[in-house]
């Protein structure tokens, strides 16, 4: 994974799934799908404080307990306006809350998870690049001197582009959480011309340019890219209401081995090879299942990444 020579299974695991973000599960379940994960050889957990107000993070603690299998682990600190004032201290506390959680002494990776804007404010709990590359790096440095995380990433999904290329240039963090899917290639390449999309600005050439790692998030759209969404879309939703009408359009990749829409949406990621892992949020053993074994799938053929691409250049009508 880039600088930090972790080495990580290209299929991860997103932890959304089990802080019960992305429909319902249990903690049972929660536990059973990590057992199932590693015993299919996923290896890379991403977690987050804000999946489940903290679900998240002790289930794969519970999970992870005990068992021998070599991991990679990640979490995330969000601070709230009201921390600005004490950005140490308030990394400090959500770290120890966090390894309390996990029942570990550091984690591999911890990532800024706050949006970034020009300005801090401008979008409830944004971060400015002064704040991320001034008092927020200097809070991620002391844990790391303190042995409570190896390296330090940035969650890179709905930014102002030019405050959060002016960050990854500062070249002074190790990884990145960059939105790349079926629906949206915009982290890789500029969107199509005319087509309405939110431009995640190509970090993912920059990223690897800096030798970063890349870890690829929302590879299922939230849930749109699969057979069926599994909760009740949010009303106002935009964005999921048109990426499930675009979703209708890729039947014509269930053919051969890939079977099922999900299975499309993760084989499409793991055929970027810029992408060190990605990490669909998991909530039960069999998209667990799913997961690790699409690593073992063929890549989608030629024609249809064509027809795909047409439909991609044309917003997904016709």
């Amino acid at each position: 994974m880039g600088r930090t020579g972790l080495t990580v299974s290209r299929a991860g695991f997103g932890g959304g799934g089990i802080g019960q973000v992305w429909g319902p599960t249990d903690e049972q379940e929660a536990i059973a799908s990590v057992h199932r994960a590693l015993e299919l050889g996923i290896t890379f957990f991403d977690v987050a404080p804000g999946y489940g107000d903290g679900k998240a993070e002790e289930a794969l603690g519970k999970a992870l307990e005990g068992r021998s299998e070599p991991v990679v682990v990640a979490t995330k600190v969000r601070l709230l306006a009201d921390e600005m004032d004490d950005v140490a201290g308030a990394v400090q506390r959500s770290v120890d809350i966090s390894l309390r959680r996990l029942r570990r002494d550091s984690v591999d990776v911890l990532h800024v998870h706050n949006r970034f804007t020009e300005r801090r404010g401008e979008v409830p709990n944004s971060l400015s690049a002064d704040d991320v590359l001034g008092p927020v790096l200097d809070a991620y440095r002391a844990v790391q001197r303190a042995g409570k995380t190896r390296f330090i990433g940035l969650s890179a999904m709905d930014h102002h582009l030019p405050t959060m290329r002016r960050i990854l240039e500062a070249n002074e963090y190790d990884t990145v959480l960059a939105y790349y899917n079926l629906l949206n290639r915009t982290a890789m390449e500029l969107p199509p011309s005319g087509v309405e999309l939110f431009d995640n600005g190509q970090i993912i050439p920059l990223a690897r340019s800096l030798d970063m790692g890349v870890i690829g998030i929302r590879s299922h759209a939230a849930g749109a890219l699969t057979d069926g969404l599994d909760r009740p879309p949010r009303p106002g939703d935009a964005l999921m209401q048109k990426d499930l009408a675009s979703a209708q359009k890729l039947g014509f990749l269930l053919d051969g081995p890939i079977r099922t829409l999900s299975q499309a949406a993760m084989v499409f990621c793991l055929m970027n090879p810029d992408i060190h892992s990605t990490v669909p949020g998991v909530k039960n053993r069999a998209e667990a299942e799913e997961t690790a074994t699409c690593v073992d799938l063929p890549p989608i053929p030629p024609e249809h990444l064509a027809r795909l691409q047409q439909l991609y250049e044309n917003d997904f009508r016709g």
